[in-house]
């Protein structure tokens, strides 16, 4: 979805203060409104007349715009002035989504291939001393004030999709239907990702893991359900990986059970090679 932009310099321009004060608040609110549709319906920032009407505006409060220079009549109602300058275009909106949609294709052709390095622990670097490390929150994704309902809209973001479509084969995988990947599941992938801070490869990891333990895969079959355990689930897979590594035995007995271990949710052909 693409999004129109309001600088915050809007209420200060000279443009707008040139509105007449009875017709500013209601120009304004048109202009808005406008620009709103003219984005979501790819329109570069043509606006028909029959939305004016739609919007709730006159053709009085429409002209005032033209007088203040933010639009320009045309054959079928009116244009906003220099759109491409500030806003995408269709053309800009059209390829973004070709980008993701190629970014999607790629990673379902994958086959769900483990990343380089996922043969170390479920969420951080096992370095051999024991101590699990967490990875650092990373910086929120600022969500964007414009929105009506306060939150993004996630349909095009491939690594929410990646991380639910993972969990939604998972699921399918060990029996059960599989589940619809819903907006609630999408939320709770992004929620989990830019406001928790989680890497991606390491929520990877441990969807994997939940999916191969017998108590927890039959606990969590929805993204909503994961990212509320999502500490509990961490803790739990690092324990027992770190009990397997700590286990009585040969050192090499211990590796090959570690590495049987990371096997049971790890397609990566290089990691079956080294526990030959």
């Amino acid at each position: 979805m693409p999004w129109f932009k309001v600088d915050d310099g809007l209420p200060s321009s000279r443009k707008v203060l040139g509105i007449p004060r009875r017709d500013r608040l209601a120009a304004i609110g048109l202009w808005t409104l406008a620009g709103a549709w003219s984005a979501k319906e790819l329109q570069d920032g043509a606006v028909p007349s029959y939305m004016i009407v739609e919007l709730g505006a006159t053709r009085r409060v429409a002209e005032a715009l033209v007088s203040a220079g933010l639009w320009s009549r045309t054959s079928s109602g009116y244009a906003f002035v220099n759109w491409d300058d500030f806003q995408p275009t269709k053309a800009d909106v059209l390829s973004a989504r070709e980008k993701n949609a190629e970014k999607l294709r790629k990673w379902r052709q994958r086959n769900r291939a483990r990343d380089e390095g996922e043969t170390e622990s479920v969420t951080g670097l096992q370095d051999g001393s024991g101590e699990v490390r967490n990875p650092a929150p990373v910086p929120a994704r600022p969500v964007p004030t414009s929105s009506p309902n306060g939150e993004e809209d996630v349909a095009d973001r491939a690594d929410v999709a990646e991380l639910c479509e993972l969990l939604a084969d998972l699921v399918e995988e060990n029996g059960s239907k599989r589940p619809v990947v819903t907006k609630a599941w999408r939320e709770s992938a992004r929620l989990l990702l830019d406001r928790d801070g989680r890497d991606l490869d390491a929520a990877k990891r441990l969807v994997r893991w939940v999916q191969s333990d017998s108590f927890w895969r039959a606990n969590v079959l929805s993204m909503p359900t994961f990212r509320k355990q999502y500490d509990r689930l961490r803790l739990a897979a690092n324990r027992q990986l770190e009990e397997r590594r700590q286990a009585p035995g040969n050192g090499q007995q211990r590796d090959a059970e570690l590495l049987a271990f990371m096997t049971r949710y790890d397609n990566d052909p290089t990691t079956k090679e080294i526990a030959q």
